[in-house]
């Protein structure tokens, strides 16, 4: 038996004890999210296809959604919807042509994939985009050229 705060405790007692503890003064590493959404477009039609990510500028945990075909996305850090983190952003698309229905010796195989200029998917800095993430809900649109 341990003697903790003049209080003897059985060792499974001493493991519940700690558990609790953790849990009120442990935490969680995550950072607190703010949902985001939005529309991509180029050349002011919209994407039908690929990803974006939402990547911070200090820490935390990049954010990604997929692009519908409709353009619109919804971003998830944690878990699904939960949006981005809150700060700003560097901003990366990514959106290919789809090849899985072209044999791999075809010679469309070999053209270039990506639906857009490929400086919006090499990195955030490449890409020219930001954003900036507040508390509560963000409509963030890009209007890719």
């Amino acid at each position: 038996m341990i003697r903790l705060f003049n209080v003897k405790l059985m060792p499974v007692s001493v493991c519940l004890l700690l558990v609790l503890l953790t849990g009120c003064f442990g935490g969680s590493d995550q950072l607190e999210t703010a949902e985001v959404h939005g529309k991509i477009t180029y050349k002011g039609e919209p994407l039908t296809m690929g990803s974006v990510t939402f990547i911070p500028e200090g820490p935390g945990k990049a954010a990604a959604g997929e692009i519908r075909e409709d353009g619109t996305y919804t971003l998830t850090t944690y878990s699904k919807g939960d949006g981005a983190t809150i700060g700003k952003h560097g901003v990366m698309v990514i959106s290919e042509r789809d090849t899985s229905e072209l044999p791999a010796e075809s010679a469309e195989a070999n053209v270039d994939l990506s639906l857009i200029p490929e400086k919006y998917s090499m990195s955030p800095k490449t890409s020219g985009l930001t954003a900036e993430v507040k508390a509560g809900d963000n409509e963030i649109n890009f209007d890719l050229e």
